[in-house]
């Protein structure tokens, strides 16, 4: 019994070891954005730059972490009134990734889920009526913390040895009133965004 207990212990010892990866990397992606519970609305094209890192301990499965800097915000048409609000976040989501497929496979499909935060560090918000326009600092109206759950799929391609091409296609769904619980308003961020990215691995 004892030796089939160490030799199991073995065994699994040798697949964890296998199956730790670590890699890290850049991602650039196109960002589509609005904001919940708004009158005549539109969302807003832009883009989002930032880091990736993955860390996977199991051959399925493995956690991801980004800082991004994401462009963000909504466009409104009230009548001859143009207002466009950008909101620019360092956004910081968390990933629980599942990878379908063996670890030495070049092509790994992934599904993942996790909370996303947001940390509003600029943008500008106008306001345009006829020939006059009106600039405000998106900081001043809108809460600097927002939490979300991001939702989403893609694939990692192995491009040679210990260098993957990532591609990951998400949905964030912002959990807080972005404009303050006074303001009587329900306005929560609402992203998709498409990213693709190359990660280097390293460690053991």
């Amino acid at each position: 019994m004892k030796k089939f207990i160490f030799a199991l212990a073995a065994v699994c010892s040798g697949y964890f070891a296998q199956a730790q990866v670590q890699s890290f990397g850049p991602s650039v992606g196109f960002n589509y954005a609005w904001l919940s519970d708004l009158d005549n609305e539109s969302g807003r094209p832009s883009f989002n730059a930032g880091f990736t890192y993955n860390y996977s301990i199991l051959q399925s499965a493995g956690l991801g972490i980004e800082a991004r800097y994401s462009e963000e915000g909504v466009k409104q048409d009230i009548g001859n009134t143009t207002l466009t609000t950008k909101l620019n976040y360092l956004r910081v989501p968390l990933k629980f990734q599942y990878f379908f497929g063996d670890l030495g496979d070049n092509f790994r499909p992934k599904i993942f889920l996790g909370p996303s935060f947001a940390f509003l560090i600029g943008g500008k918000s106008e306001i345009r009526s006829g020939e006059t326009t009106t600039t405000i600092d998106s900081k001043d109206v809108f809460e600097g913390f927002d939490v979300g759950l991001q939702a989403g799929l893609g694939f990692n391609y192995r491009l040679a040895e210990r260098t993957w091409l990532n591609f990951d296609a998400a949905y964030t769904h912002g959990m807080r009133d972005v404009l303050g619980s006074n303001s009587g308003s329900d306005a929560k961020n609402r992203l998709v965004n498409v990213n693709v990215g190359v990660a280097f691995g390293f460690g053991e």
